[in-house]
Formats: C-alpha cells, sequence, structure tokens
C-alpha cells in the first residue's frame, strides 16, 4: 500500500501540535512543583533531618529549572515546530528526572515518624501525579517517564510494610496509579482527536479558503475574457459599420477605416502609408489639425514604422518618453507619444502599414482586442488596395478590348467608308470638271463661281465630317465622361447607321423620344454599344426577304430616374438557352465571331450604372434593351465632376 503524503504531513502536524501543548503547559507544572515541593518540606522541616530535606528539595527543583530552561530555550526558536521529536524527548528526560526526585520521597516516608506524615506525603504525591496528568498528556510518553518513577517507588514501600494501614494505602496507591495513567491515555487520545480535527478543519478551511481563491480567480477570468468579448463584439460591430456601407471608392471606405480606428484607440491621426525602398509617403491621411497631408514624404528611418515593418505584427506603445521610445527618432522630430500600427500587405507584396498615433499619452494601454482589430482592418485594408488594382488593370484591359472593338467594326465597315466617302469626293471631282469645261468656253460669271465652290465647300464639309468620325470612333483615350443628350449621341452615329443598313440592304426606323433627358457617360463608348447592338441585329437579318421582315427600330424612352434603349431585329431569333449566354466572353451565333462585342458592350453601360439584356420579341426576332441612369435636372460643373469620379 502506497504511503499517503498528505496523511503522513497531518500526523506531523499534529505531533508537532502535541509538542507545542507540552511546553505551553510546562509552565505551569513546573510552578506546582516550585510550591509544593517547599510547601512539604517545610512541614517536615522539624520532624525530618533537614539535611535530608535540603538535598531532596534541591535535587527536585534542578530538574524543574532544566524544565523551565528547555521551555524558554523552545519558545525562542524561530520555528517551534521544527524537530518536534528531539524535543519532545529532551523534555520527556527532563520529567523521567523530576519524577525520579519525586519518588525519592519513599526516604521522606522511611524517615516518618507516624501514619499521618506517611498520609500527608501520599497525598502529595497524588496530588502532583494528578497534576501532571493536564500538563504532561499531551505526550503521553512524557508523563508516562513522569509518572511511573513517581509512583511505584512509594506503593511498592507501603505495600511492603507490616502495617495494615500502610499496605491498604498502598493498594490505594497502586489504583490511583493505574486511574492516573489510563486518564492521561483517555486525555491524550481526545486531545490528539481534537487536534486531527482542528487539522482536519484547518485543512477543510484552507481547501475552502482555496477554493474561493480560485473561484474569485476564476471569476475575475472570466469577467475580464467578458469584458473582452464584449470590447470585441463592439470592435466587430464598429468595424462592420464601416465596411458594410457601400462605397464606390477605395478612398472613401479607407477614409471611413482611419476615422473608425482614430475614434476606436482614442488618436488624433490615422494614416494609411506607402513604402517604397526607404521612402515614407502618406497615401491616405485623417488628421484634423493639418499636421500631416496625402502626398507627404519622410525618410522610412525617421518613422516608428520603420520598427513595425521589421517586427512584422501590431507595434504599440502608449507613452514614448516615458520608456526606450523617446530616443527613436520620431519622437525627437515629431513628438508622437502614442502609436499603433500593423503592416499592410497587396497580395503577397508589402505596401506600407496603417497606423494611428496621438502627441497625447494613451492613458490605458492597447488590449489584445486592438491589436487583434488593427490587424483585420490592415487585411481589409490590403484586400481593398488589391482590388482597386485588379479593377485599375480591368479598366485599361476593357478600354483596350473596347479599342480594339472599334478598330475591328471600322475594318469590317471599310467598303461601306470608302464609298461613303468616295461619293463627296466624286462630286468635288465633277464640279470643279463642271468649272473648268465652263471656264474654258468663256469667262465664269460671279454667280456662277460662287454656286460651284460653294457646291465644292459642301461636299468637302461632309467628306471631312466622315473622316472626323472615323478618327473619333477608332481613338484610344480613356472614358470622358460628361453631361450628353442623347438625341445629339443618335445624330452624331447616324451615317454609319445609315451606311450599315445601305450595306446590308436592311431598312433602318428610329422611335427616338424628342426630349431625353440627359445622362453623364462616355458618348464615344454608347455610341460604340449602339453601333454594335445595329450591326449584330443587321448580321441576324442578312437571310431574311420582304422589305417588312427586314428593318431594324431603334427605339429610346425616359423613365423617372433613367433612359431605356432598345433595338429591335426580325432575324430568326434565339434559342431560350442562348439568351443568357450571349454576353459571356467568346460566346457567339455567328459563324466568323469572336464573341467578345457583347460582352464589351455589357461592360460598358455596366460601368455607367447601367444594365443590359435580351428579351425574345411575340414575333420573328429579339430586342435588345440597355439603360443609363438619368443625370438631375441641375447640375452644377463641380457635381459633373463628382459623378464622373462615381461613375468611373
Amino acid at each position: 500500500m502506497r504511503p499517503d503524503p498528505i496523511a503522513d504531513q497531518r500526523t506531523r502536524d499534529i505531533r508537532g501540535e502535541q509538542v507545542k501543548l507540552l511546553y505551553a503547559q510546562a509552565l505551569l507544572g513546573a510552578m506546582t512543583s516550585l510550591l509544593i515541593a517547599p510547601l512539604l518540606v517545610l512541614t517536615m522541616w522539624n520532624v525530618l533531618p533537614r539535611t535530608v530535606l535540603v538535598a531532596w528539595l534541591l535535587a527536585l527543583e534542578a530538574t524543574v529549572l532544566i524544565r523551565l530552561a528547555l521551555t524558554v530555550a523552545f519558545q525562542r526558536r524561530p520555528d517551534p515546530g521544527a524537530e518536534a521529536g528531539r524535543w519532545a524527548a529532551r523534555y520527556t528526560w527532563a520529567c523521567a528526572a523530576s519524577g525520579v526526585c519525586w519518588g525519592g520521597c519513599i526516604i521522606l516516608l522511611a524517615l516518618s515518624p507516624s501514619l499521618v506524615y506517611d498520609a500527608f506525603i501520599a497525598l502529595i504525591l497524588g496530588g502532583v501525579l494528578m497534576g501532571g496528568v493536564f500538563t504532561m498528556s499531551s505526550v503521553l510518553r512524557a508523563y508516562v517517564a513522569y509518572a511511573l518513577p513517581l509512583g511505584l517507588p512509594p506503593v511498592l514501600w507501603l505495600l511492603l510494610r507490616d502495617d495494615p494501614m500502610r499496605v491498604a494505602m498502598g493498594a490505594a496507591g497502586v489504583l490511583y496509579l493505574l486511574l492516573a495513567l489510563a486518564t492521561a491515555q483517555r486525555f491524550h487520545r481526545t486531545l490528539a482527536r481534537s487536534l486531527r480535527l482542528a487539522a482536519e478543519n484547518l485543512s477543510l478551511a484552507q481547501f475552502f479558503a482555496k477554493a474561493k481563491e480560485q473561484a474569485e480567480a476564476t471569476n475575475r477570468q472570466l469577467a475580464d475574457q467578458q469584458a473582452a468579448l464584449r470590447d470585441s463584439v463592439a470592435a466587430m460591430r464598429q468595424l462592420y459599420e464601416v465596411i458594410s456601407i457601400p462605397r464606390r471608392h477605395a478612398r472613401d471606405q479607407i477614409q471611413a477605416m482611419l476615422a473608425m480606428g482614430c475614434q476606436r484607440f482614442g488618436m488624433v491621426i490615422g494614416i494609411l502609408c506607402h513604402i517604397d525602398g526607404e521612402r515614407y509617403e502618406v497615401a491616405h491621411v485623417l488628421a484634423p489639425g493639418g499636421e500631416v497631408a496625402q502626398g507627404d514624404a519622410f525618410a522610412l528611418a525617421d518613422t516608428y514604422c520603420n520598427d513595425t515593418l521589421r517586427a512584422r505584427m501590431p507595434l504599440g506603445f502608449e507613452h514614448a518618453s516615458a520608456g526606450p521610445w523617446r530616443q527613436h527618432p520620431c519622437y525627437q522630430k515629431f513628438g508622437l507619444e502614442a502609436y499603433l500600427g500593423v503592416p499592410v500587405r497587396v497580395g503577397d507584396q508589402a505596401y506600407g502599414t496603417l497606423n494611428f498615433s496621438d502627441f497625447k499619452p494613451r492613458a490605458t494601454p492597447f488590449t489584445t482586442v486592438d491589436r487583434e482589430l488593427i490587424q483585420i482592418m490592415a487585411q481589409w485594408v490590403g484586400g481593398i488596395l488589391e482590388q482597386e488594382r485588379m479593377a485599375e488593370a480591368a479598366r485599361r484591359q476593357q478600354a483596350l478590348l473596347a479599342h480594339a472593338s472599334r478598330l475591328n467594326t471600322l475594318g469590317e465597315m471599310a467598303s461601306g467608308l470608302v464609298h461613303e466617302i468616295n461619293q463627296p469626293i466624286t462630286a468635288i471631282t465633277l464640279y470643279a470638271e463642271a468649272g473648268l469645261t465652263r471656264a474654258r468656253n468663256g469667262p465664269l460669271g460671279v454667280v456662277e463661281t460662287r454656286d460651284v465652290l460653294e457646291k465644292i465647300a459642301a461636299q468637302s464639309a461632309r467628306a471631312h465630317a466622315i473622316i472626323h468620325r472615323i478618327r473619333h470612333f477608332a481613338r484610344q483615350t480613356k472614358p470622358q465622361y460628361a453631361m450628353v443628350r442623347l438625341n445629339d449621341v443618335f445624330e452624331d452615329i447616324a451615317d454609319f447607321l445609315n451606311l450599315e443598313a445601305r450595306r446590308h440592304r436592311i431598312g433602318l426606323r428610329y422611335d427616338i423620344a424628342p426630349d431625353l433627358p440627359r445622362v453623364l457617360a462616355d458618348a464615344l463608348q454608347v455610341q460604340q454599344v449602339i453601333l454594335n447592338l445595329v450591326r449584330n441585329a443587321m448580321d441576324a437579318m442578312s437571310a431574311n426577304t420582304g422589305p417588312e421582315a427586314n428593318a431594324v427600330t431603334i427605339s429610346a424612352r425616359a423613365d423617372p430616374k433613367e433612359v431605356k434603349i432598345a433595338v429591335r431585329d426580325s432575324g430568326s431569333g434565339l434559342a431560350p438557352d442562348a439568351v443568357d449566354q450571349l454576353s459571356y466572353p467568346f460566346f457567339t451565333t455567328k459563324p466568323d465571331g469572336l464573341g467578345l462585342g457583347l460582352s464589351i458592350s455589357r461592360s460598358i453601360i455596366e460601368a455607367h450604372g447601367g444594365r443590359l439584356w435580351a428579351t425574345p420579341n411575340a414575333g420573328p426576332g429579339v430586342t435588345f434593351h440597355f439603360t443609363l441612369p438619368a443625370a438631375p435636372a441641375a447640375v452644377s460643373e463641380h457635381a459633373v465632376e463628382v459623378l464622373a469620379l462615381n461613375v468611373d
């Protein structure tokens, strides 16, 4: 059976308490002996030899003084409970010596002149014997060592006398001695049980105190965790409120994020910086006091961001001047006391840092929630920047595709365009030859000359207008958003539309409302969409016959908030599953088509804030629709610029 270390320790503790109690009662036992022994000597002073009495008294009092010296030494120890076994043994030997001296009263009994004195001596011994029960029973062996040498010699002497009275006294002494030993044993057991119960109660009290302390610590920990959880929920709610509000531009989203961070962290300055080598440039900033502005540049080594990038994790401190940060160049130059920053990555590349700072120390330290939150904010900002970069690349690619589509359209219309340009040139030639022929036959009059020149100028202007439209349509520029009248858009593209109609030998009908509201758009891109839809409609009708069947209708109507434009053909129509795929890149129903025209057209319309879709007609053919948001009735020049930025 394995020993129980807890039970062994408890037993040692109980023994230590017994020894402490033994020494605590030692003074009372010693004082009793110091008083009773002289009383016995005084009583027997005139009866027994005085030399014997003095010798006996000195021997007894010497043992008592030894017990007192042990008591004083025990109480003066730094740890009275240490080496309890040795201290118990020492006191036991001292008690045995005292018992032997008290047992030496047999000499007094032998010299006693009468039975009365014998009875007095026996009475004194019985009192001392019972007094030891209360002062020495905490350590039973100490009492036994005291009681046996004290009681046995006088009892045996009395039992061996021939006097019946003394024999009776001896028999009574035996019973008294046994009673004292039994009482001492019972007292010892009771005391040991009480000490054990006290130790167990103390252990239970300590256990409950420790359990209470642990419970309180757990409650405090839970309270801290609940506070941190509430703080985390509040932080996530703030972050969600920022990222859930739709904003068209990354700069607006980042500014909102900086404002939220300044409020959350209690800072006055929020910066998203871009790091290029050793150059620190402010990309976005929120600084109400104007301490720093967008585009400001600094040496990276002079900023806390240099350390943030090296740390690769949130870096924060609340009071720079109270610690080693007061030696940093950033504090020396700008005096920023509080700072919290984190690296920002765009894709797999380092971009810069998101940081918040203040010229005043922060009263409370940054929490774990603060550091986790700014990491999430940095990840979100990195995602926004990556989306913006990808969107810009997509816009450039879209512009290239749109330009390629326009060039492809012009290439397909080349023969018709040559014919269209050739007509005014031929007319100019004919008018010039007619003028020259008339001049050879005689002088021209002023009226005739002016008439010929006016006709030549008109045809020249016509040719110039056609060439201008071709150059305008073929140019590659960034989208130029402006307030546009759709009636003018249709008028500018009419030559191209009519040219396509003549080339395909298909009729073209216009159903354009006269007073369409203005829209914020790039007129060239809208013309490209209309021309693409009309050409697709005419291609779909190339196999049709009959004048009524060969007609494309272009209509435009205004709703309260948008303008809806439709191109209707009477071709062979589309299969139901093909309608939803028409705007996908590289999907086409033409044998020699690339499938990019409708995809580009849809991207252009969606970039303008509209939508493009197709519906099958009740009769033959299909109708393509697209919408453009109507601009407000009264818009200032500055508002046009803002709207253009929002559309971009």
